[in-house]
């Protein structure tokens, strides 16, 4: 279910991510993203969106652009396009509890159309505690959860439909990056 790609930051673009997250100012995250407008909730998620300088966050979708390919073969997927990434702040007591990113029935929102949701860990290991990415499994194994660890700079992906949560941070500030690939229309 999980597929990761070491290194997708080498080792320069991981710094300049990470300096220019670090550096960001954040507005509060909303829990559906993709809507005009999003939506505040802080009993389901915690976190800043982080405005981040436009030429890394090209720099970055350009990587994501590179590997749709490669995420439509490993899922089966139609053709893919990636969303635009968005860099993330949870600082302690912050979290986002467990939840699926798109491509699910019950959802008729533009979110419909994701099929691969990615996270990219910036923070170094040690540097905060709690905050980590739990993937839950499915029918019939429901209670199942599994930590992601990976390296900063590690491209996480998996289906959009998977339920996902980030438990709360403890201390220190855990950075990351997200998007997702969609079906291109």
């Amino acid at each position: 279910m999980l597929h990761t790609i070491a290194s997708f930051l080498d080792d320069e673009a991981l710094a300049q991510a990470f300096a220019a997250a670090a550096a960001a100012t954040g507005t509060p995250a909303a829990v559906f993203d993709h809507v005009p407008g999003g939506r505040i909730d802080p009993r389901t998620r915690s976190a800043e969106k982080l405005a981040v300088d436009t030429a890394i966050v090209a720099r970055l979708a350009e990587r994501l652009a590179s590997r749709a390919k490669e995420l439509q073969a490993r899922f089966g997927t139609a053709p893919l396009v990636a969303e635009t990434p968005q860099f993330l702040r949870y600082r302690t007591g912050d979290f986002f509890v467990a939840h699926q990113d798109g491509n699910t029935p019950l959802i008729h929102d533009d979110s419909r159309f994701r099929r691969v949701s990615v996270v990219v860990p910036l923070s170094a290991p040690g540097t905060y505690g709690g905050g980590a990415l739990l993937i839950h499994g499915t029918y019939p194994d429901c209670n199942l959860r599994q930590e992601v660890r990976v390296p900063p700079g590690t491209l996480v992906a998996f289906p959009s439909e998977t339920t996902h949560e980030v438990t709360p941070v403890t201390h220190g500030e855990r950075l990351t990056v997200v998007s997702w690939y969609r079906v291109a229309r």
